[in-house]
């Protein structure tokens, strides 16, 4: 999963952040200050959860793999800080879902786009910021194509005969050479 696509993604589609989303590092740096204005959403890599290997002979695992977006939302217009607990996170819950259920990013192999996974309160609100968290989920397939690729050597050539099942007289021969390109 690529948390720079998924940032482009929100940004250009939840117009409730105004631009304002951001990866892992501005979220880490976040929790002693707002880097940037209300409402604004950080992006964050959460568990892959793999599922068995459903092939006897080589891979196919499906892999959900979810990521959060935690949101700092102004909790100042309030007195009782109940103004972000309410009408914001249903804004901002709305304008996510906008932009990311569903949605299938291209560098991915998923027969369907993400899911909500949960959402909730972090922390402790306060009277000027409430943290707000909303995971989305993708079940990923893995197959060998992703996995170590075995060294072979190119197929250079190749040789065939048509037997005559009556008689076991070969009737047409062939070779195919120079198969690399």
């Amino acid at each position: 999963m690529n948390i720079d696509t998924i940032i482009r993604q929100i940004r250009a589609n939840a117009l409730v952040f105004n631009g304002n989303v951001a990866g892992a590092a501005e979220y880490a740096l976040a929790q002693d200050q707002a880097w940037m204005p209300c409402p604004c959403g950080y992006v964050v890599p959460l568990d892959d959860e793999p599922g068995p290997n459903i092939k006897l002979t080589g891979l196919q695992q499906v892999v959900t793999e979810t990521f959060m977006v935690m949101c700092l939302l102004d909790n100042s217009a309030d007195r009782r800080g109940q103004a972000a607990a309410t009408v914001a996170v249903s804004d901002v819950k709305t304008a996510l879902f906008t932009a990311v259920l569903n949605w299938r990013p291209d560098d991915i192999n998923a027969a369907q786009g993400f899911r909500y996974a949960r959402g909730g309160l972090v922390g402790e609100p306060n009277r000027a910021r409430l943290w707000w968290q909303f995971d989305f989920s993708i079940d990923v397939t893995i197959t060998d194509a992703e996995g170590f690729q075995t060294p072979t050597m190119p197929l250079a050539e190749i040789k065939a005969s048509i037997t005559d099942q009556a008689s076991g007289d070969p009737f047409a021969t062939f070779v195919a050479a120079n198969l690399q390109q």
